[in-house]
């Protein structure tokens, strides 16, 4: 009898292992996504650039973000697409940028790549954009990004970060919250990025300590 009931504890306990390890791998952190500022912002009339970087990216097939700043201050002259998305050797596309409301201090940008279902997303810390700014009148550089979404396989929206406060020489902006839904813009309609919310796995799931209790119940009894 008694070893009928190690082996009955054994393939219980087998089992709730198997059932636990998918939701620890399920776990994921999510990736974070910032405006980096400059050195130093050069005088009116002048260009410069920042990076746009991702870090902790997971097959990564899309983006978007808003581009916030003073119009007073600063306008975007272009943006270009970073190499991490084309790091995988997918074809890289641009989503704009949309300039409609650059006169209000509000540019959005994105990209996607095209690829065969073998060729995996970008992965990795890299930099998706790359933005040229134009001087409107000098002082502290002061951005920052929102409404940042980053897509995977088959528009499925990853663990991403908005950033909404403002960026300065000192320190970069970053959040590691949920990105809202993307606003589709008149320019980016083929927007790869998806709407659904993501979630996390954190801690072990209710259903799992009701298991681990029905285990021991199980091998008291017998």
């Amino acid at each position: 009898q008694k070893m009928r009931a190690y082996r009955t504890l054994s393939l219980l306990t087998l089992l709730f292992v198997l059932a636990i390890v998918p939701v620890a791998v399920a776990a994921q952190e999510p990736a974070a996504v910032e405006l980096q500022p400059p050195a130093s912002v050069p005088g009116a009339g002048e260009t410069f650039t920042t990076d746009v970087t991702v870090s902790n990216a997971a097959d990564l097939l899309g983006f978007q973000f808003d581009a916030n700043f003073d119009p007073a201050r600063l306008a975007i002259e272009k943006i270009d697409l970073g190499p991490l998305l084309s790091s995988t050797g997918r074809s890289p596309q641009p989503l704009g940028p949309d300039m409609t409301n650059a006169g209000s201090g509000r540019v959005v940008y994105g990209g996607f790549t095209l690829g065969t279902p073998e060729q995996p997303g970008a992965s990795g810390d890299g930099v998706l954009a790359i933005i040229t700014w134009k001087v409107v009148q000098p002082g502290e550089f002061e951005a920052s990004l929102s409404r940042v979404q980053l897509a995977g396989a088959g528009g499925r929206a990853l663990p991403g970060s908005d950033t909404p406060a403002p960026v300065t020489p000192q320190v970069a902006a970053q959040a590691t919250v949920t990105a809202p839904p993307v606003q589709p813009s008149p320019t980016a309609t083929a927007s790869a990025t998806a709407v659904s919310e993501p979630t996390e796995a954190t801690g072990i799931p209710t259903w799992a300590i009701i298991g681990l209790v029905a285990v021991i119940v199980v091998v008291i009894a017998l």
